[in-house]
């Protein structure tokens, strides 16, 4: 992942079974506490949560297989990506999203400028890859399966998500 780790962790993490990628990336960061605005519009829980809505979980899986890290822009990408592969998003949720980030949601939630360019970036890239609706995927089913098979599986390319990074 973009956690400023060595090269040979990031060949090494390919190689892991989900389940022990996240333990090994995330152990560290604990569950973090959500604030209700944001609950409201992304959890999967949520009457009112919007397409591409996913546990945190499941969110964090996402940030493996796409190779993101924690930063603000990293955190806008995923969720950016999650919305664009949901065929459900439409115009009007990316505008409801968009202002929300920007300007209803609490600091250090909110979204910058930048933020919103990466939010965009991973709304094209979600919208372009092979699988569709990967917010709905039982992740349980693939604890056991390598994160490069994972990746190759959904038809996630990292290079591509790098590229996209260095915008």
């Amino acid at each position: 992942m973009a956690f400023d780790l060595d090269k040979a962790f990031q060949i090494d993490i390919a190689q892991m079974n989900l389940k022990k990628a996240h333990s090994l990336v995330f152990r560290l960061h604990g569950e973090p506490k959500m604030p209700f605005v944001i609950w409201l519009l992304e959890n999967p829980n949520s009457i009112m949560a919007l397409p591409g809505k996913i546990s945190l979980l499941h969110h964090d899986y996402i940030h493996i297989l796409l190779d993101r890290g924690i930063s603000s822009q990293d955190e806008a990408f995923v969720i950016g990506f999650t919305m664009g592969n949901d065929l459900k998003t439409n115009q009007l949720h990316l505008f409801i999203y968009q202002f929300f980030a920007k300007f209803i949601y609490p600091v250090p939630y909110n979204f910058s400028k930048l933020d919103l360019i990466s939010f965009k970036l991973g709304f094209i890239y979600g919208r372009n890859i092979k699988i569709k609706q990967i917010n709905e995927i039982n992740f349980e089913i693939y604890q056991n399966e390598t994160i490069g098979f994972l990746r190759n599986f959904f038809g996630i390319n990292t290079d591509k998500s790098k590229l996209m990074q260095e915008y």
